[in-house]
């Protein structure tokens, strides 16, 4: 197994994406910190992972809180006795598309998808170098990277958020790749997560059809396909790959 016996912390892994992120770990022998705002959907993938693996809790864990955050890593190396791996997963858009949002909800939206994840890898980090090992993988977005118009999906406050992700990882690599910590993004495209199912649904025959045409794979992803780059990432396949973004996107950025 390509985790095996490794500690890690997935974030907003209550549902979607995070989710199947807790599964492929754990599948892969990892042992799994659940941590997401959602309590009782946290505690149901706890049990989820529990009939492939022994060996994983639940937190709740608001990533945009220092103090929640600071718990979040202080439970996990109580439980576990080390954190080997990192899935700052914890994110979302909606609200105004366009720069008419007021300030309130810009600031909600960057310190989720933005300041969360340095507030995760500012307490993970320290017990890293401790072991002089580290794995760090953030969630981007395809509304982060290359295309202009990305940004009316999530929203253009989302969409510099998840742009400032990508800037954040490659910094984070270089100031720890001596420490022995990699740190990589994965910025998929559209994914059918119960959100994106429910976006899909609600989408004008003419708005699918052209975003299926314009993902030259001709399709939205299922959660595990990107789960599967999270899990190479994390084990040692990558050993020798830091600081970079793979686009999980269907070809959608480079159409």
């Amino acid at each position: 197994m390509k985790l095996a016996d490794k500690v890690a912390i997935v974030t907003g892994s209550a549902n979607g994406i995070g989710r199947a992120i807790a599964l492929a770990f754990a599948r892969e022998g990892a042992h799994v910190v659940v941590s997401d705002i959602d309590e009782a959907g946290a505690k149901r993938t706890q049990s989820e992972l529990h009939a492939v693996l022994a060996g994983s809790c639940a937190l709740h864990a608001d990533v945009t809180d220092t103090a929640q955050v600071e718990a979040m890593v202080a439970k996990a190396v109580e439980t576990f006795g080390r954190v080997d791996i990192l899935v700052n997963n914890a994110g979302g858009g909606g609200g105004v598309s366009g720069l008419m949002l007021s300030g309130e909800e810009w600031d909600r939206i960057v310190k989720l998808n933005l300041k969360s994840q340095f507030l995760c890898c500012r307490a993970v980090v320290p017990h890293m170098e401790k072991q002089g090992y580290g794995r760090i993988v953030n969630i981007s977005s395809n509304a982060g990277k290359y295309r202009s118009n990305v940004g009316t999906i999530g929203g253009i406050s989302y969409a510099a958020a998840k742009a400032g992700v990508l800037q954040f990882t490659r910094s984070s690599a270089y100031m720890l790749g001596r420490k022995g910590i990699a740190v990589n993004a994965i910025a998929p495209g559209s994914v059918l997560t119960d959100a994106g199912q429910r976006e899909y649904d609600s989408m004008t025959a003419e708005r699918r059809d052209r975003v299926i045409k314009e993902t030259p794979l001709n399709r939205f992803a299922h959660p595990d396909e990107i789960a599967q780059v999270a899990v190479f990432l994390a084990s040692d396949d990558a050993s020798y790959v830091t600081g970079v973004t793979i686009l999980a996107s269907g070809g959608w950025c480079s159409s």
